[in-house]
């Protein structure tokens, strides 16, 4: 059970800063940089605080990747996935119960000049921090998605087997320069249950686009697993 909570925080920590940096900026217009570091060093802390406990996956396609390598029970995976899915969607419900307070922040009144919005209104223009792509763009999405996903989890699974390396530092910069990069063209989720949870409150076409990130991430994850195999044999597991 420790391991399941630790994935259901881990994961709330990600959604909740990563996306809050988007949606609670929006009056400033943040920088591409600021959105990147913000889930890159979410991600960091929240391996560094419980990846001794559960192995700090907080995405499924690292879960389904960790449980090809057999560094993870299937039975396992399926409660991470769970908790995963969990963190995100409570993650994403905090976010937006936090709208109404923002919407009254100086910051948002100056943008608006004194004019009133309501949640709806801005959740409409301004979104979760949800990823999405151009009308007619599925395929490049998903290819996108798909090559940065198993780059970003091959790292994940070489570096955590290596003694004596800073995996937290690594992986959470390796997600911030990936977003960085993909930010203009999916967004950067890498994570089937980053993706879907912001995307459950704001439908439309995120909601209906969200079938790209699930699948491209899976299987970019599926992919990486067989790769970090082969570069990880006769490789012992980090203390």
């Amino acid at each position: 059970m420790r391991k399941y909570i630790a994935e259901f925080l881990g994961t709330f920590i990600l959604v909740f800063v990563g996306t809050g940096s988007v949606v609670y900026s929006a009056a400033t217009t943040p920088s591409p940089l600021t959105i990147a570091l913000s889930f890159g060093l979410a991600l960091a802390v929240a391996i560094a605080a419980f990846g001794h406990i559960s192995g700090g996956h907080f995405n499924p396609a690292v879960s389904l990747s960790m449980a090809i390598q057999k560094r993870l029970s299937w039975t396992e995976f399926g409660g991470y996935v769970i908790a995963q899915l969990l963190g995100a969607i409570v993650a994403s419900a905090a976010v937006f119960g936090g709208v109404a307070t923002y919407l009254k922040s100086p910051t948002v009144s100056q943008a608006l000049s004194g004019q009133k919005m309501t949640v709806s209104q801005f959740v409409n223009l301004a979104g979760l921090g949800q990823t999405n792509f151009a009308d007619g763009e599925a395929l490049s999405a998903f290819l996108f998605e798909f090559v940065l996903t198993f780059l970003f989890i091959l790292v994940i699974s070489i570096v955590t087997k290596l003694a004596n390396v800073p995996a937290p530092i690594i992986i959470g910069l390796w997600l911030a320069v990936l977003i960085i990069v993909a930010l203009p063209i999916t967004g950067g989720a890498f994570n089937p249950a980053r993706a879907l949870s912001p995307a459950i409150f704001v439908q439309g076409k995120a909601l209906g686009h969200v079938w790209v990130y699930i699948a491209a991430d899976l299987l970019g994850g599926v992919l990486a697993a067989f790769v970090a195999n082969f570069f990880n044999k006769d490789v012992p597991e980090a203390a």
